[in-house]
């Protein structure tokens, strides 16, 4: 007899838990970059901003990752406002999606430089449009950028800087 998916309820609500949706997300990008032969360690949740930190054990660089998750295909990430958002040449961006007819997650990476300044342009293009502000990073429209990221993130190992 097949089981079914048992999820995590919330009395009075038919949804997961934001943080159980976020540890998901986290543990689903720890577990692929230790396939790699990554070193690959989720943070504490009180450790601001990153969620994970990468070794590659054969040349020692690092690097810290957020990792943003839905559980949706969705388009677009919240995120914090732009000057809350880590940055640096060492520190990126993983956006996760849950697929549900491939009963997969699809990942993107990004710089934390690039995330940034598209929160930024996102916030400013709200304002110009006369609506609220709302941070988030949003997939690229074009298929071969979306494409892209996709690919940067299977290959994406820390560079020596």
């Amino acid at each position: 007899m097949p089981t079914r998916n048992r999820r995590r309820r919330v009395p009075g609500r038919n949804r997961i838990p934001n943080d159980l949706v976020g540890a998901t997300g986290v543990h689903h990008v720890c577990s692929l970059l230790s396939m790699r032969g990554l070193i690959a360690m989720p943070t504490i949740r009180n450790a601001k901003g990153i969620d994970i930190l990468v070794t590659d054990p054969a040349t020692t660089a690092s690097a810290s990752i957020q990792v943003k998750t839905s559980l949706k295909n969705v388009k677009y990430w919240p995120t914090a406002k732009p000057e809350k958002l880590l940055q640096g040449d060492n520190f990126f961006y993983v956006f996760v999606r849950y697929l549900p007819k491939q009963n997969t997650f699809q990942a993107f990476i990004e710089t934390s430089r690039k995330v940034v300044n598209a929160v930024k342009r996102n916030i400013e293009d709200q304002g110009r449009r006369g609506r609220g502000t709302f941070p988030f990073w949003g997939l690229p429209q074009d298929e071969n950028q979306r494409r892209q990221l996709e690919e940067r993130w299977a290959n994406w190992r820390p560079k020596d800087r």
